[in-house]
């Protein structure tokens, strides 16, 4: 009789054993096979989370005489790393007049002052993309008309809609915004687009009246440079500024403090990249807990299988002694107990493709929403705090992010990896159950037999 066919009459015979040992193996194989998806999934992820989460830094040049410049813009924007993607942006006050020069009139209720000199003055915002603006991005601004500033345009604004209807002014009207403290310095603009608020203004009764809602212009980066630093350029204020992997966001930074003309120390350059830390935090948790946890479940499975094994071998002493006194070899009866636990164990290999399908996919959500963090940085090159109103004005803050799950799949390297070192586990657990039958001579098997 041939060691396979030996090793199939005892499973068949023995099916409690047999089943109890498949049971044992199949989670073992699941255990494993978990741990190794999930690991790869979390892999997968943080390749993903630095294509799709791009980082950014705001340059803050508010303090600097003429901002950030043309020239300085186009040095930031050719360093490696950097996306090419941009926003521009700068914030000031401005009288308004229709296109004769005759004053306009502002909303004036529920601020707190009209402070002298701005009679008939409101706040400029001066965008290259008005609709990434915090005002319409989170505080709730709405354009009902018209068509949102874009990077290229020249002499266009936007006003709200109380602005419009109380100075009669239309799409594709003119007036003009005037510098404060500087009656010169004038900019004709073109009406292109009508907007509202869909929020109350908290600042109701504590703001200027220049920064009421109803008196918030919006225009191009050129008018804004005019307006502010008396320049035809597109200077700004601030700079947003995207990169392609967040991992090289500090690098970018340090190469934008070696561009020469500057006065860095002046400005403020805060980091964004708090999407990214959130999911790396998280994902990078997740590695470890799930790394830690597979060699654990390793050794305890090797240490409980060969137990299993030990106890199964010392029950079939009486076996192995009618067949070493049967001429049987010794390495035959070892051949026959890996055939035994291969069998079973390749069944449970096979099974635990399905089970760990599932329980895969819910043990890594429920780690990740366990280590899920958040944080951002901001780098004052002036070393001022962060929070100074006089510096940090108008920066706006992502929004916060979270990554609730990950996608877990099984890949044929995965179970390929499984299958070797559950193979792996079962053989070295055998051969060691086995050994000290291997040392014993058969007559004193047969001995202890009787």
């Amino acid at each position: 009789m041939n060691i396979a066919k030996r090793a199939y009459l005892y499973l068949f015979r023995k099916t409690g054993k047999t089943l109890s040992l498949l049971a044992f193996l199949l989670v073992m194989a699941t255990m494993m096979l978990t741990c190794i998806s999930i690991q790869s999934a979390t892999q997968d992820a943080s390749a993903n989370v630095r294509k799709a989460l791009r980082g950014s830094f705001t340059v803050n040049a508010k303090l600097l005489e003429n901002g950030l410049t043309e020239d300085v813009l186009q040095q930031i924007l050719s360093l490696n790393g950097l996306s090419g993607a941009h926003t521009l942006r700068s914030y000031t006050q401005v009288d308004f007049y229709d296109s004769l020069g005759n004053v306009l009139e502002i909303e004036t209720e529920g601020a707190a002052s009209v402070p002298e000199g701005y009679e008939h003055a409101g706040k400029l915002v001066a965008n290259s993309n008005s609709e990434s603006d915090t005002y319409f991005t989170e505080a709730g601004f709405e354009l009902t008309e018209g068509a949102p500033i874009t990077a290229e345009q020249e002499n266009v604004v936007l006003l709200h809609e109380d602005f419009a209807r109380r100075n009669n002014l239309s799409i594709g009207d003119t007036l003009m915004l005037g510098s404060i403290g500087n009656t010169t310095r004038r900019m004709e603009a073109t009406v292109q687009g009508i907007f509202t608020h869909t929020r109350e203004q908290n600042a109701i009764g504590v703001a200027p009246s220049y920064d009421l809602y109803e008196n918030v212009v919006f225009t191009d980066i050129l008018t804004g440079s005019y307006l502010i630093f008396g320049t035809d350029g597109r200077n700004c204020q601030y700079g947003d500024f995207f990169v392609y992997d967040p991992e090289t966001l500090v690098e970018v930074i340090a190469a934008v403090k070696e561009i020469p003309g500057v006065a860095w120390d002046d400005c403020v350059i805060t980091k964004y990249d708090k999407d990214y830390q959130n999911a790396k935090a998280a994902l990078e948790a997740l590695q470890n807990i799930v790394f830690v946890a597979m060699g654990i479940i390793m050794v305890v499975c090797f240490i409980v299988l060969s137990l299993l094994l030990i106890f199964r071998i010392r029950n079939r002493v009486h076996e192995m002694g009618v067949l070493l006194a049967m001429g049987i070899s010794k390495k035959a009866i070892v051949m026959q107990q890996l055939f035994e636990v291969l069998t079973i164990a390749a069944l449970a290999l096979l099974l635990s493709f399905a089970t760990s399908s599932y329980v895969a996919q819910q043990v890594g959500n429920s780690l990740l929403s366990q280590t899920t963090g958040a944080k951002y940085e901001v780098v004052n090159l002036a070393g001022h705090e962060a929070q100074d109103n006089a510096v940090m004005d108008e920066i706006e803050t992502p929004p916060d992010m979270s990554l609730p799950e990950i996608d877990v799949s099984i890949t044929a390297a995965d179970y390929l990896a499984v299958w070797c070192v559950g193979i792996l586990l079962c053989t070295v657990s055998t051969i060691l159950a086995m050994i000290p039958v291997l040392r014993m001579e058969p007559k004193k098997v047969l001995s202890q037999m009787s």
